[in-house]
């Protein structure tokens, strides 16, 4: 069935059946309610193409991750975050390419897909300083939101507060009676690794006794997390991971030492859940669903404004060290 033949079953105009399906909300209740039920009965639904080419607007977005193609499919931040956004899109009948970027020049990437006009927008993580894709986007006038912020702000952003997630952080290492702490960082080109890391230093001030900190990073490889722990070991009685990846793989380092020792991550996903970890909830799904609203949007020609996210402290492993007022010991 074509619009035109449906439009005469209907008994309207084709452009009446037009707006049935692309802006229900202009067409009487009763015509829209009979067109429905006509193009249901002989099985007519819009021709996506034609869709786009007269209305401009395709209603698929995309996010490139940054990494390997498992980073989307582990139990990590880009997981959850991708629970929340599709949850939005799938609700609005709208669709979601993920692709994953490892090698090239990201310029010319994201330069190709703007012009291939496949999508309304782009959600953009792994934001770096001075990000190139930011001017890119910037200069090609298409809708973008990024994840998380830098140097710059000069777009829209849905941020969780790091800066208070990484204080509520050291202030709980500090109220257990940790002086000698461990700070495990991810990649530091990133910005929100130095709110982390400012934060977990403005929370751990205020004692009558010096506090020692460890800075090492360790671009969320495991292994490299194991040895990083294994070498302050002797030296620290606490530990702070700025993602629960991270503070996982601490906690198998200290346990295959016979360490016990209270570990602080971020980012409440399941892993740490189930490790029994504490750490700071940034709300990942729900950062995810208001960068998918933002950008939809933005494709929309609406405007919205940019958005930080309140973290919150979930307690779990480090309880056992309330009470005692102990840090790391031997088991």
């Amino acid at each position: 069935m074509t619009i035109k033949e449906i439009a005469s079953l209907c008994g309207v105009s084709v452009a009446t059946i037009s707006r049935v399906f692309n802006e229900p909300q202009k067409v009487n209740p009763q015509t829209r309610q009979k067109v429905l039920e006509i193009a249901q009965k002989y099985g007519y639904t819009p021709h996506a193409v034609a869709k786009s080419l007269r209305t401009k607007r395709t209603g698929v977005f995309a996010l490139t991750v940054m990494s390997g193609v498992e980073r989307v499919f582990e139990d990590s931040y880009v997981a959850k975050f991708l629970k929340g956004a599709v949850n939005y899109f799938s609700k609005h009948k709208l669709k979601l390419i993920v692709d994953v970027f490892t090698d090239g020049d990201v310029i010319d990437y994201y330069k190709n897909f703007v012009l291939s006009k496949l999508v309304d927008g782009f959600i953009l993580m792994d934001l770096k300083d001075d990000d190139p894709r930011v001017e890119l986007l910037n200069s090609m006038k298409i809708p973008f939101v990024c994840v998380g912020r830098n140097n710059k702000n000069n777009f829209v952003f849905v941020d969780s507060d790091n800066f208070s997630g990484g204080y509520q952080a050291g202030e709980h290492l500090k109220e257990i009676g940790c002086k000698s702490l461990l700070f495990v960082g991810g990649d530091p080109s990133l910005p929100f690794e130095r709110e982390r890391y400012a934060g977990f230093e403005t929370g751990l001030k205020g004692m009558d006794e010096e506090i020692v900190i460890f800075k090492e990073y360790a671009y969320y490889d495991d292994e490299l997390v194991k040895r990083i722990v294994r070498k302050y070991i002797e030296k620290i009685d606490g530990i702070f991971c700025t993602s629960d990846v991270m503070a996982y793989a601490s906690l198998r380092a200290c346990e295959e030492d016979g360490i016990s020792i209270p570990i602080v991550g971020f980012d409440n996903i399941l892993l740490s859940e189930i490790a029994g970890l504490t750490t700071v909830d940034q709300n990942i799904e729900l950062i995810g669903e208001k960068v998918a609203h933002k950008l939809h949007m933005l494709s929309l020609n609406k405007r919205v404004s940019s958005e930080v996210v309140k973290t919150k402290l979930i307690l779990r492993g480090t309880k056992k060290f309330l009470t005692s007022k102990e840090g790391g010991r031997r088991v």
